[in-house]
């Protein structure tokens, strides 16, 4: 079989290279789900886009070794494919249909395979992986509260591990909506939770260790770490509460918020079309959370109970996550995510205004709903201000790139969380609250599971409209801060 020359990959993003942006004071979220290194891919063809990946590992967190075998499902065939892979990754073996592949090179994080037709990849792989000191320096939303170490200064605040997909701990061509079997082993003492409903395992045991599945998902990600089970939260939703021991939730979050949060959104958005969804409160050096599918992680400072020392007001506003008050704001925003970046997401990270702006819109309408009309409009001058300082700077549509381009990382939160924000209001003012709610469930029910750009994103909020749409265009693809629309009216 003829031999492939190795091909050097130029990956721009560097996941080190976010610490300093990220953690000043907001980074993106997930859906989270933010690409972090995955900017930097390019796009696959429709043959390349991935159905189905299962995979089946252990994991050792103190060293940081993973061992594992990835079966990908693509949508066609493909003579060559390229996947992402962590370039500490060392692989074993590699087959197509059960027939072994010989014909490949792996550099720089990049796989490049030569395929025969048909049948799924399988690869397994083993190496280890840096271990991130905290995975909010790549994926959380964070907001300092002012403490920088554990209480007594005893070193890391906790020992938590994630692995999540923009580290590329398992190959895949690009973030595609994909059905995700996820098997992890751990050491004893570990738990584990993922990206989806957990479905088989306690303390690691045997064989069968941490299970979880999602029937679509924009990437896999794992969370491990020395936590336990703190509570349930019945309802049509199923919420699977989890802490550090000790941890006393009712000190820092009201718990039943967290109810009533999903009630409101799944009023407005519609169901999730999942039943379970598992929170992680961990200990951290910040307040700060980040959200993927079916899982979401609050990092909670342990010296600081928000309970008693709430954020207060203050005359300008300083986040665009830190409304009205830190935690109720905070978790609004992570549950949003479940809708915006878990069933609709963003298609590239210039695009990722789209799920940070619904997001923090959802914020904004939750808010209103809990202290009523005056508190919104006041909070709506005060997100106006906090994006006027920044006009002229650049877009939401410029996305990702702020965090790079601009030192400060206001400039960056102004615009891809507070001006979309700002612009939904607008239209919800405009269209009236409930049309905009009845186009934002018909965008979820159409393009569930996929990922739209900003063009195509603002062509279904427009309806049709294009004196509407001219006026989206003002608020996303410029770089000034539009009039206010209804003063223009007079």
């Amino acid at each position: 079989m003829r031999k492939m020359r190795c091909v050097t990959a130029r990956r721009p993003s560097d996941v080190g290279a976010l610490v300093c942006l990220l953690l000043a004071q907001v980074g993106i979220l997930a859906g989270s789900l933010c690409a972090g290194t995955a900017a930097a891919k390019p796009a696959a063809t429709e043959a390349d886009h991935l159905l189905a990946l299962r995979l089946d590992g252990s994991y050792d967190p103190e060293r940081g070794l993973l061992e594992a075998t990835a079966r990908l499902t693509f949508a066609g065939s493909a003579d060559e494919r390229r996947l992402w892979l962590a370039e500490g990754m060392q692989l074993s073996s590699l087959s197509v249909a059960g027939e072994p592949l010989t014909d490949f090179s792996h550099e720089a994080g990049e796989c490049v395979l030569r395929c025969p037709p048909g049948g799924d990849l399988e690869l397994s792989y083993s190496g280890c992986l840096d271990q991130s000191a905290d995975p909010f320096v790549v994926t959380g939303s964070s907001l300092r509260t002012g403490r920088q170490t554990a209480p007594g200064g005893e070193g890391p605040v906790d020992d938590c591990r994630f692995l999540s997909y923009v580290r590329d701990f398992y190959p895949h061509p690009r973030l595609d909506f994909a059905a995700l079997q996820m098997t992890l082993r751990l050491p004893e003492g570990w738990n584990c939770l993922g990206s989806g409903t957990r479905s088989g395992g306690g303390p690691a045991v045997g064989d069968c260790g941490f299970r979880f599945e999602n029937p679509s998902a924009k990437g896999m990600a794992l969370v491990c770490g020395r936590f336990q089970p703190i509570g349930i939260l019945s309802g049509p939703l199923t919420v699977r509460l989890y802490g550090w021991p000790g941890f006393d939730l009712d000190s820092h979050f009201n718990t039943a918020e967290i109810g009533r949060i999903l009630s409101f959104y799944e009023r407005r958005f519609g169901p999730l079309g999942t039943n379970e969804l598992s929170i992680l409160f961990r200990r951290g050096q910040w307040l700060g959370g980040v959200s993927y599918s079916g899982l979401i992680v609050m990092s909670v400072d342990a010296g600081k109970p928000l309970r008693t020392t709430a954020v207060q007001r203050r005359p300008r506003l300083e986040s665009a996550l830190a409304m009205s008050d830190a935690g109720t704001d905070l978790l609004a925003h992570e549950f949003a995510h479940q809708w915006w970046g878990g069933i609709v997401s963003w298609k590239t990270t210039a695009d990722n205004w789209i799920t940070e702006g619904l997001a923090t819109y959802s914020s904004l309408i939750y808010m209103k709903g809990l202290q009523g009309e005056k508190a919104y409009e006041r909070i709506r001058r005060d997100l106006r201000r906090f994006v006027k300082r920044f006009a002229g700077k650049a877009a939401p549509a410029e996305g990702g790139k702020l965090r790079w381009v601009f030192k400060n990382p206001d400039v960056y939160q102004s615009q891809v969380y507070a001006k979309p924000a700002l612009m939904l209001a607008e239209l919800a003012d405009t269209l009236g609250e409930d049309e905009l709610l009845r186009r934002l469930r018909s965008i979820l029910e159409t393009h569930r599971y996929r990922s739209l750009g900003t063009e195509e994103f603002l062509d279904l909020l427009g309806g049709g409209d294009p004196g509407l749409r001219l006026r989206l265009n003002e608020w996303i693809l410029s770089r000034d801060l539009p009039g206010d629309l209804s003063s223009k009216k007079r």
